[in-house]
């Protein structure tokens, strides 16, 4: 994996974004990169802060379009230039030399879907019996032969993207793990890395709950699994969805 596009949706992230774009400004990273930030229409000042990085990352596009978290996903893929792709949200952290870690687990000529192992900067006793309790329905979801594919990080190659269509667009949750159920379908390998692990924000979890956070998620899972994303009838008040969903009213 020497040619790496890393498509990140944006939507009012003004405060989270510098975070990713400077660890991925840090990353040495030994082939070819290019990032490309689809924003969703921020009203704040999300899109300049990324301007404020094109002299840190070398290859770094904006791109402008309604907000649509699987529609920015589709429309950054369709952007790219190079053959392999890793989605991230903006509101995540790779470690130092991640991409590097990465690209050595890459098999060449593998079609695959990847995710990895998440961690928090702060994390309560609470927080952790709620994470451990995610990778178990990860595993259990693994001995299925659905394994989970999280929105915030997912790298892939940009045939195997293609062979699906992409992500389904409008939903308001699912999207994600809908991309991978399909991903794997069409015969992609399913890989989970422990190692690099990334750090994720936990605004999630302080706005609506952990618990009622959990079940929301599990409830999406189960629906994606068995039917797709989901539309409608959910509350989830986070950036992209909440957008679509007021669109749709």
């Amino acid at each position: 994996m020497n040619q790496l596009s890393i498509i990140i949706p944006t939507l009012n992230e003004q405060k989270y974004v510098p975070l990713l774009l400077s660890s991925i400004a840090r990353q040495h990273f030994d082939g070819k990169l290019e990032v490309i930030v689809v924003d969703g229409q921020s009203s704040d000042k999300t899109v300049r802060v990324i301007h404020e990085f094109e002299d840190q990352i070398e290859n770094l596009k904006t791109i402008s379009t309604e907000p649509n978290v699987g529609l920015q996903r589709n429309i950054g893929a369709a952007a790219a230039t190079y053959p392999y792709l890793l989605f991230l949200d903006a509101d995540i952290i790779l470690p130092n030399n991640c991409l590097n870690k990465l690209a050595a687990k890459v098999k060449a000529d593998e079609q695959f879907v990847a995710a990895v192992l998440h961690v928090s900067e702060k994390m309560s006793i609470t927080d952790y019996a709620v994470l451990g309790c995610i990778y178990f329905l990860f595993f259990i979801s693994w001995l299925a032969r659905t394994p989970v594919t999280n929105g915030d990080f997912i790298l892939t190659t940009r045939a195997q993207h293609d062979r699906i269509k992409g992500f389904k667009e409008g939903a308001i949750l699912g999207e994600d793990t809908d991309y991978g159920i399909r991903s794997i379908r069409a015969g992609a390998k399913y890989h989970f890395y422990f190692f690099p692990h990334i750090v994720a924000s936990n605004r999630r979890f302080r706005q609506s709950g952990r618990w009622t956070l959990l079940k929301i998620w599990s409830k999406a899972f189960l629906r994606a699994r068995k039917d797709g994303p989901t539309y409608a009838g959910v509350v989830y008040p986070f950036g992209h969805y909440e957008e679509v969903k007021k669109k749709a009213k």
